[in-house]
């Protein structure tokens, strides 16, 4: 069984990361550039893919990202399609996609995500990420 919280600290190169089994939200914050990304999100894989044994109905990610690199992209991309299968199932997965005005790059990754995934995304436009 996952723990029931996990939470990494942010740091200039990697967002904080705080996923909570009860709740089954699971939150992003910061920007992605982390040294050794397979290391960094292979403990957040870990702690998906156990959550995703026994899901909750519904799924909250909250992805409040300023900056994603090459390599956090396709870790993001492994985790929605992780959260895809257990949405195929029937439980109900939410993505709230957050972006600072007039960050059309933000705005456009997102929506480049949802092109690719049967997820229920939801755009929130604000003033300051964090």
């Amino acid at each position: 069984m996952a723990q029931k919280r996990f939470h990494i600290d942010r740091t200039e190169t990697s967002p904080q990361i705080d996923l909570d089994l009860d709740q089954g939200v699971l939150e992003f914050i910061g920007r992605s550039l982390p040294h050794n990304s397979e290391h960094f999100y292979g403990r957040v894989y870990r702690w998906i893919d156990e959550y995703l044994e026994e899901p909750r109905d519904q799924t909250t990610v909250n992805m409040k990202l300023d900056y994603l690199d090459t390599s956090s992209s396709k870790h993001l991309y492994n985790i929605f399609n992780r959260l895809n299968t257990v949405n195929r199932r029937g439980q109900h997965v939410r993505i709230n996609w957050h972006y600072e005005s007039g960050d059309e790059e933000m705005a456009e990754t997102g929506k480049d995500y949802q092109s690719l995934f049967q997820l229920d995304f939801n755009f929130v436009e604000v003033e300051e990420l964090f």
